[in-house]
């Protein structure tokens, strides 16, 4: 302690308080005597713990000046939002003096000390009209401990730091610290004990296939984590809730550059650390970055119209119908059915578009003289008996004669039609073609009663088994005839959840 300021403080200690009149003379000797020796101590024992520097400072006002003329004294603050209560105005007025503050870098809202709503409202503005900082301090050393317990929860919602003034050596016959004992505390972020609680809610959205409200959940803890190696964990996990944000949305681009960064960090600590959460995931996230880097080509190649190059490339085809395929099973486990009935369609589409595509056939501009079948352009008398078989073929599956005239566009059902008349073995099954057929038919006909269709109502849980079971069946039997294995690319699609990271169960 500073010599002048124990020489005074053991004078202020002998002085007479039986009196009113002896304990206001006291009360003037430690304002005018020792307060500015307690403050000089107080700047001195504490300067160093001074985190960072902050503008601002909101002060919740109690009935005693001295705590808040030490912070502001010590922070040295450029604007400060006063809290008061009818009880604590006059402390204001000596905080003010004290400090030398000017009137433009204060502001004084007169609150219900026992409503803590209105705290909550005058702290939320102040901190809007501020601009929201982000160095900002709450002292909530005075006022009523409703009032101090409300500005702490507000600090903790806005995630600002919270402080106070404290002392191990308080005198309780003179109801005051021991001059130059005063010391200032930080307040630790509730993050600090109940992060992982908050981390766990986070990954939990990853079981609901919730990616947005992941990002948006994990962007806010991470940057209240003070340990750097979960919160690293955090911004992989970030990274991964936003590459598949953007899958699910068909931003094949921006998931593309997500997902290699992420997969770039991953391989990076991997050579420090072998138990971070996604670490185990690193070899699968690397085949998802593989089949994104593929896909980020699609909207270019869509914008120059080269649909066919799309179509007939498997690398880039095949890739795009098993992200149709993940984002229906994902809407399926999130019970939306009417949508994943239309994803579940659109792959559909894109077995029929593919299969016609290897004869060079587009369904929106179907150029049939230009048909190649093997390496050689289609006749004109193979073509006559291919509208012949088509024919046969609709009259066998509506029950009654229709045009044998081909169109320049093609519905679905036309299109596999078409590839049955062609012989193609995704559709073509002797006797079996025309059932077949008929089951496409009426799975068109149930996509067309969803009211994201033409229907009015809702796809039935029944109804909708029905259809998945055909197009997944039938799928599979596309990715046989393509040479491709359906459970090992279905399992590489499969969006992984940091839930079922070995490195996170084991904690």
């Amino acid at each position: 302690m500073d010599k002048i300021l124990k020489e005074k403080t053991e004078q202020w200690m002998t002085l007479e308080r039986k009196t009113l009149e002896q304990r206001k003379k006291a009360e003037q000797f430690y304002e005018e005597e020792m307060m500015e020796h307690i403050v000089r101590e107080y700047i001195r024992n504490n300067k160093s713990k001074l985190k960072e520097k902050a503008k601002y400072l909101i002060v919740s006002v109690g009935t005693s000046y001295e705590p808040i003329v030490l912070n502001i004294s010590l922070l040295q603050p450029e604007r400060i939002l006063f809290l008061y209560t009818s009880q604590s105005e006059e402390i204001l007025d000596k905080v003010m003096d004290f400090c030398c503050l000017r009137m433009s870098q204060v502001e004084k809202s007169k609150v219900n000390e026992t409503n803590q709503t209105d705290i909550y409202r005058e702290i939320k503005r102040c901190y809007l009209e501020w601009g929201k900082p982000e160095k900002i301090y709450i002292d909530f050393t005075g006022g009523t401990k409703a009032m101090s317990t409300a500005a702490a929860m507000a600090g903790a919602m806005i995630h600002v730091q919270m402080i106070y003034v404290g002392t191990s050596q308080y005198m309780r016959d003179f109801r005051k610290p021991l001059p130059g004992s005063e010391t200032l505390f930080y307040i630790n972020s509730p993050m600090d004990v109940f992060g992982d609680l908050e981390i766990d809610k986070a990954y939990a959205l990853f079981e609901q296939y919730n990616y947005a409200g992941a990002r948006e959940k994990l962007g806010e803890i991470k940057e209240e984590i003070p340990d750097p190696v979960i919160r690293q964990e955090l911004n992989f996990v970030y990274s991964l809730a936003q590459t598949y944000e953007y899958w699910d949305s068909l931003e094949f681009i921006r998931a593309y550059q997500t997902m290699s960064s992420l997969v770039k960090g991953i391989e990076r600590d991997s050579q420090y650390s072998r138990h971070f959460v996604l670490q185990d995931f690193l070899e699968q996230l690397i085949r998802q970055k593989e089949l994104l880097e593929n896909l980020k080509d699609i909207p270019e190649l869509t914008r120059q119209k080269r649909n066919m190059e799309i179509l007939q490339q498997p690398n880039y085809v095949i890739p795009l119908m098993f992200s149709m395929y993940q984002n229906a099973k994902v809407r399926e486990c999130q019970e939306k059915y009417d949508m994943a009935t239309l994803l579940f369609y659109r792959l559909l589409e894109m077995i029929e578009q593919r299969r016609l595509a290897l004869y060079q056939l587009f369904v929106s501009k179907m150029e049939y003289m230009k048909m190649k079948i093997g390496d050689k352009e289609i006749t004109e008398e193979e073509f006559t008996k291919l509208k012949e078989k088509v024919g046969e073929l609709k009259k066998a599956v509506f029950g009654r004669n229709t045009s044998a005239y081909l169109p320049e566009q093609i519905s679905l059902l036309e299109g596999f039609i078409l590839l049955a008349a062609l012989g193609d073995p995704i559709i073509w099954d002797g006797k079996n073609t025309v059932p077949k057929l008929k089951r496409i038919r009426a799975m068109v006909l149930l996509r067309n009663n969803s009211i994201f269709a033409h229907g009015l109502a809702p796809v039935e849980t029944g109804d909708y088994m029905k259809f998945q079971k055909f197009v997944v069946e039938l799928f599979m039997e596309f990715c046989t005839l393509e040479k491709i294995d359906f459970t090992e690319l279905s399992k590489q699609m499969e969006w992984v959840s940091p839930l079922d990271s070995i490195y996170y169960q084991m904690r």
